[in-house]
């Protein structure tokens, strides 16, 4: 907070001897700036973002109001860096370079008050205290539904969204198995599916762990897609189906089933309604875990549950 605007000041190239601030503060240009940079900023963001909502163009992200924007539009006026660089650009008089530089530099220091502001309105009035993801598992486990691994009424739940292209995932994919080996019939394990845009391969793994599941062979093909990760093309998973003794026939036609990829579309949704959006996420009863993942970590939090239970 301290050496920004130190840093903005001693860059700026403003000499404020010789009456210079006093000449700046009375001039149209720096106001002129001030009123574009703050004033601006703050209602050209805010109007657009609730435009598009009210248009329809588009919505805030989850966890975000239209405090949020109008803060974060007043605080877009901080930023001095190419406004600096702009005044060098657009004024050939040392005189209203020094009015225009004085301006970005006025301006920062009252954006971040008027930011500070608005997210306190809209704290108080709006109900809008942060901008955080949800933490709470949004559809409840349901052993009639999931895939669960473990007793369906055991005391201790952890619930893991993952993508099969995924490394990371793979890279954990054996913590379901201490977790279990460590806490045996205390603990249920369920995987959710979150195929990731960016996995080109990811979304027909998880309609073909699905297919898989309708042979009730559902963890056998887990297990062996993160074997695998590097054959994930369609003609890949229907030689792991071969491999794995299933009916082709039928596995490929549940590949196409559109009953298989709502399934997958019901866990990506409650995925984005419980702030996930990274894989592999772990929640632990029906709260996201926020920390490191390795089973050495998840064990420990859930012991502290148990504890607590009991």
């Amino acid at each position: 907070m301290v050496v920004v605007p130190v840093f903005a000041l001693a860059n700026a190239g403003v000499d404020l001897r010789g009456g210079v601030l006093g000449e700046a503060m009375a001039s149209p240009v720096t106001w002129g700036i001030v009123a574009g940079l703050v004033g601006g900023k703050t209602i050209g963001i805010f109007l657009g973002s609730w435009l598009s909502v009210r248009l329809g163009w588009g919505r805030l992200p989850q966890g975000v109001g239209l405090g949020h924007t109008l803060a974060g539009g007043a605080l877009s006026g901080i930023g001095f860096t190419v406004s600096l660089l702009i005044v060098g650009l657009a004024f050939t008089s040392a005189d209203l370079q020094d009015q225009a530089r004085v301006g970005v530099l006025l301006s920062a220091a009252l954006a971040s008050l008027v930011g500070w502001l608005a997210f306190r309105f809209a704290a108080r009035f709006l109900g809008q205290r942060d901008a955080a993801l949800p933490l709470v598992l949004s559809v409840p486990v349901d052993p009639e539904r999931d895939h669960v691994l473990g007793r369906p009424d055991a005391p201790l739940t952890i619930v893991e969204y993952l993508d099969y292209e995924c490394p990371f995932c793979a890279r954990v994919s054996g913590v379901g198995d201490e977790l279990r080996a460590h806490f045996g019939e205390d603990l249920r394990y369920v995987v959710r599916h979150l195929p990731l845009r960016v996995h080109p391969h990811a979304e027909i793994a998880a309609f073909a762990v699905e297919a898989a599941d309708r042979q009730g062979r559902f963890w056998d093909m887990h297990h062996w897609l993160f074997d695998h990760q590097d054959r994930l093309a369609y003609d890949d998973l229907v030689r792991h189906a071969d491999d794995l003794g299933l009916d082709l026939e039928q596995f490929v036609a549940d590949l196409d089933d559109e009953s298989v990829h709502e399934r997958v579309a019901r866990d990506t949704v409650s995925a984005e309604d419980s702030g996930v959006r990274a894989t592999p996420t772990f929640f632990i009863g029906d709260r996201r875990h926020v920390g490191p993942h390795d089973a050495r970590t998840l064990i420990d939090r859930l012991e502290r549950i148990r504890g607590t239970a009991g």
